[in-house]
């Protein structure tokens, strides 16, 4: 990184997505696609626009996809263009003062009359009943779901950016360990997280922490905004901690426990926890199912526990199909999705979060996986176990 502003991948990385993009286009005969960015989960809510681009923006930013002209980002923001033009790979663009108006004019500009249109994802309503304005005979088709296949199996270079990641990720958890301690507020370990990740040269993407009692009442899952709580001894603190590469981020999720063992539920929990990870790693590999992943997660049940969050879900860049639960926690998260099988290459995050049913005691265990042709690689170097500090 020390010869360019940002890390870039190569144009070749960048042509092979343009390629697919035309490809998909083809398969789902669209005339043009416009990819919706915004700043929502720091950034990462700009992962498809990044992915065509190479540009992690904030606010809201739109790539455009045609088959006969070259790749276009327009920035809604003014002061953000001279950004995007040194760290993006394509053509960019100032939206105007309202990009959905600028980019309706510039597919009529390039020749497009009664097209059909694919958008990308939730593209504001605004955004859509200008475009039902300035483009009469347009066909609007949401194709995020299809689009995003696209992302699941991981090129070189992607795999290269992830390893980076997870490593960035490993720093920021271990600087955790490291300087926790009673007498911290919540918000103080998210300083610690954060400090490590950007002095390594990483990008925060989430660190959800949370802290409480062994005794009862405490949080059973990763807070997403961190408290005023003050850290005391006998204290859980269940973390989920993703710090990435230019948008490429690892996700590793360990207890910790402040200057005491785990008593025997929060011990329960861990081996439950253990035991559905270390089962669901196994079944992991090319041509294995979502079914084999529910499976693996019975043991939860039949421990007398359930999940708060997921069990397993894709990652990188941002959140990607499957979203995987277990049987017995539909009620809280919804029916399972339709089947789905893994292929070489792709990224999931193995992450059960064992908790009671009264959600007043749980433990999260989590790591990111490359799917390989043998198996599933574990990204993460950080050992597999709870951590005990300040004993």
């Amino acid at each position: 990184m020390s010869d360019v502003l940002y890390p870039k991948f190569s144009l070749q990385e960048l042509e092979r997505r343009h390629k697919a993009i035309r490809q998909f286009m083809v398969d789902e005969c669209l005339d043009a696609v416009v990819v919706y960015g915004s700043s929502g989960v720091n950034r990462h809510d700009q992962a498809d626009v990044h992915y065509v681009s190479n540009f992690l923006g904030n606010r809201n930013n739109y790539a455009v996809v045609t088959h006969h002209e070259p790749p276009v980002i327009f920035v809604q923001s003014f002061n953000h263009v001279p950004n995007a033009r040194e760290s993006s790979g394509i053509r960019v663009e100032w939206g105007g003062p309202g990009s959905a108006t600028t980019i309706g004019k510039y597919l009529l500009d390039v020749g497009l009359k009664n097209a059909k249109l694919g958008y990308v994802g939730d593209v504001p309503v605004q955004t859509y009943l200008a475009w039902q304005r300035d483009l009469p005979g347009f066909q609007m088709v949401d194709v995020t779901r299809t689009f995003r296949r696209l992302r699941l199996v991981k090129s070189a270079e992607e795999i290269d950016w992830i390893r980076k990641g997870a490593a960035f990720t490993d720093h920021a958890f271990n600087a955790l360990v490291q300087g926790v301690r009673p007498g911290l507020r919540e918000y103080e370990l998210g300083m610690l997280i954060e400090t490590a990740a950007l002095s390594a040269g990483g990008l925060p993407h989430l660190h959800y922490l949370s802290s409480g009692p062994q005794s009862g009442g405490g949080a059973c899952v990763p807070r997403q905004n961190l408290s005023s709580r003050l850290i005391e001894r006998g204290d859980v603190i269940n973390t989920e901690i993703s710090v990435s590469h230019w948008g490429y981020s690892g996700q590793m999720h360990r207890p910790i426990f402040m200057g005491q063992q785990p008593n025997d539920l929060y011990r329960r929990l861990w081996d439950t926890a253990l035991e559905s990870y270390e089962r669901c790693v196994r079944v992991l590999r090319p041509g294995a199912t979502s079914e084999d992943v529910l499976d693996a997660g019975d043991v939860i049940a039949e421990r007398g526990f359930t999940i708060n969050d997921g069990f397993l879900h894709g990652f990188g860049i941002g959140l990607l199909p499957p979203s995987i639960g277990t049987r017995q926690s539909a009620d809280r998260r919804g029916p399972a999705g339709p089947l789905f099988t893994f292929k070489e290459n792709m990224c999931v995050v193995v992450q059960p979060n064992v908790v009671t049913d009264d959600e007043l005691a749980g433990v999260q265990l989590g790591n990111l996986f490359l799917i390989t042709a043998d198996g599933a690689e574990c990204l993460h170097r950080v050992p597999l176990q709870y951590f005990v500090v300040g004993t």
